[in-house]
């Protein structure tokens, strides 16, 4: 919270500026020193809780009290998860069969050869392909003596509405010394019918492939050992948008994590709600039914080690879903939806546990009862079938040793051999009109977290007088001190870090008491800092 994280800073500040204002003094010719005492205002603000929270996370009910909201997705299975393309090939390969030679004239076809490829995309049984990007590689190898002009058809496939061809004219070879070709094309917005020639197939690329001898040229003679060998090679197909029976397939979720960053920096303490509410939504935004069965959902504090289960009817129990609705172009998901609070949940443990991660496992039943849309399932590029997670909190809590903790490397002037900060201390004046107290923790730490040395603090934050219904109608004034001698100033001049912990407690720990949108905090700092003039080497 950012009462805390600006405490933090102050601690390096005060030094930092008092080290600042006496670095540009000129030595005198004998290098003399002085001590100085130095006393400097380094911050005047105002902290409310939207300077804690972010105003995206923050509503204000009609009495002025704010809540909280949280939301985060669970899960989610994307394209890649439902329908992979994978890259295909198609080999074309013509040779004269009898030994010959035999002339062919200018202009003559030499090959002409129509094939189907099948798409192996595993249990899916694709109708209709469009594509998002991807593309056609063809490759010619001409042994003919003579200049060939292949022309590649994709029956099925058309570009803007109008059908596709690849025109590629590949110079005179040899078997020796044959020459090659090479065209690609880009299949971005290409729309394929995988049908077949006949329209009863499904993920067939139905292509037509033929080569004439260059009109404009002298003709070649052609024997067994002339050959003219193509390759077409569809890559890195992404669809836009595809068509079909998807299949009837479990798919597992999980398990995994993921990160919670509402409660950062809280690595301690307890906090105690009055009141959680919470929502798990399932969007399904691919044109499939599905059935999904949550086994798992943990809140996870990795700083305590504490898990809390979820308990609720949704986990472990099968949970149908509907498919999305084809718009022709763009896509409605549809929307399962539960709510958990207090008397059907254990929501409140699961949120008081102040999770950074939370865990889950599911799986996934594609098409439950097979093929009831004939053929029509569908998906976009944008499609996906996403768990989320939004929680809803009243502030209104009981905090005991809630403590926020962070860790700072300072910048300060000179280096360990030579700097001229003897000791200092940071003086912290609050005017409070918060419900709880604060105290702070100053400690020297290494870079590895270890203990090297505390910085004493004296003087706590006291909380705001609580008036019978619960609201501070007076703010209080406090005063607290943290001082550095001189042994903690030279350990931080060796890598060493500032770790800040505070400890929060609301003033009435048996009533939760209500956070408002009008409450603040003025602050003041100032540092007090002796430091030795010219005493940087």
């Amino acid at each position: 919270m950012k009462n805390a994280r600006a405490w933090i800073g102050v601690a390096s500040l005060g030094i930092i500026l008092a080290a600042v204002l006496f670095t540009g003094c000129a030595k005198e010719p004998k290098k003399a020193a002085w001590d100085v005492d130095l006393l400097a205002p380094l911050i005047t603000t105002t902290f409310t809780l939207e300077d804690v929270i972010a105003d995206s996370l923050l509503e204000t009910a009609q009495d002025g009290s704010l809540i909280l909201l949280y939301r985060s997705e669970l899960f989610g299975l994307r394209l890649d998860t439902v329908l992979t393309v994978p890259d295909t090939s198609i080999a074309y390969r013509y040779g004269l069969p009898i030994p010959g030679p035999v002339n062919f004239a200018a202009g003559s076809t030499v090959v002409s050869q129509t094939g189907t490829s099948t798409l192996d995309v595993d249990d899916v049984q694709l109708r209709t392909l469009y594509l998002r990007s991807g593309e056609l590689d063809v490759s010619l190898t001409n042994m003919v003596a003579s200049t060939v002009i292949s022309t590649f058809l994709l029956p099925g496939a058309t570009y803007l509405g109008q059908p596709v061809s690849i025109v590629q004219p590949v110079g005179p070879g040899t078997p020796l010394s044959p020459t090659v070709g090479l065209i690609v094309r880009d299949l971005s917005a290409h729309q394929f019918d995988l049908r077949g020639p006949d329209l009863d197939q499904v993920n067939s690329l139905s292509t037509q492939f033929n080569v004439q001898l260059d009109p404009n040229g002298n003709g070649a003679q052609v024997t067994s050992q002339d050959s003219v060998i193509a390759f077409a090679s569809y890559i890195g197909l992404i669809p836009q948008y595809a068509e079909g029976y998807f299949g009837q397939r479990n798919l597992e979720v999980g398990p995994d994590t993921t990160s919670v960053d509402v409660f950062a920096g809280i690595t301690s303490g307890i906090l105690d709600l009055e009141q959680v509410t919470a929502r798990i939504k399932v969007l399904n935004g691919i044109g499939v039914d599905g059935r999904i069965r949550i086994n798992s959902l943990t809140s996870i504090n990795t700083n305590t080690g504490a898990s809390v289960p979820l308990t609720h009817s949704i986990v472990g129990n099968p949970i149908n879903l509907n498919r999305a609705q084809d718009l022709g172009g763009s896509f409605q998901p549809s929307v399962w939806q539960t709510t958990l609070d207090g008397d059907n949940s254990n929501i409140d443990a699961f949120v008081e546990n102040l999770p950074d991660q939370l865990s889950y496992a599911a799986e996934l039943e594609v098409n439950p009862l097979g093929d009831i849309s004939n053929g029509h399932d569908f998906l976009y590029y944008e499609s996906a079938l996403s768990a989320q997670l939004e929680v809803e909190i009243p502030l209104r809590l009981i905090a005991t040793d809630l403590t926020l903790q962070n860790t700072l490397v300072p910048e300060l002037p000179g280096s360990a051999e030579g700097h001229a900060i003897l000791s200092g201390d940071l003086r912290l004046f609050a005017t409070n009109g918060f419900p709880f107290s604060a105290g702070m923790r100053m400690e020297i730490v290494d870079m590895d977290g270890n203990l090297l040395a505390n910085i004493p603090v004296t003087g706590l934050v006291d909380a705001g007088l609580v008036g019978a219904n619960g609201l501070v109608h007076t703010p209080v004034l406090s005063r607290c001190v943290a001082t550095l001698t001189e042994d903690q100033v030279d350990l931080l001049y060796t890598d060493a870090r500032i770790r800040l912990s505070t400890v929060f407690n609301t003033a009435d720990q048996t009533e939760h008491l209500p956070l408002l949108a009008s409450y603040t905090m003025d602050l003041q700092v100032t540092s007090g800092t002796h430091y030795l003039v010219n005493g940087d080497e």
